[in-house]
């Protein structure tokens, strides 16, 4: 009896290309080989760029965000000093005119004649 053979179901197609390889020889066969390592390696080059490429926009991109975010934060910060001033400007007005009410009062008090003889002195 005859021993068992192991029948591999290949292809028509990927036939022919082994049949191919076996009658063009070993040299075509290596060329093959280092076209394909070569379009591996250009494969991975083009895969190592693309992810450089991806983490530098990705630092930059959270770089900006920063530069937005303190920004943002002087934005806030400038329009609290400016209704500080603002608040600080009122208070200073109604100081001023406080004071000047202050002086008509005492110049009044200290100069009876002047409002005994009919001059008055507005506020």
């Amino acid at each position: 009896m005859a021993p068992n053979k192991v029948q591999i179901k290949v292809k028509p197609e990927e036939e022919l290309a082994i049949r191919g390889a076996h009658l063009l020889g070993p040299c075509l066969e290596a060329k093959f080989d280092e076209l394909k390592i070569e379009i591996l390696n250009k494969i991975d080059k083009e895969v190592g760029d693309s992810k450089n490429a991806r983490e530098y926009i990705s630092q930059k991109y959270n770089e900006l965000c920063t530069k937005i975010q303190y920004l943002s934060e002087l934005d806030a910060t400038v329009s609290g000093f400016r209704s500080d001033v603002k608040a600080i400007e009122r208070q200073v007005a109604e100081l001023s005119a406080r004071v000047d009410d202050i002086q008509k009062r005492t110049i009044c008090k200290e100069c009876p004649s002047l409002s005994s003889s009919g001059i008055t002195v507005t506020k």
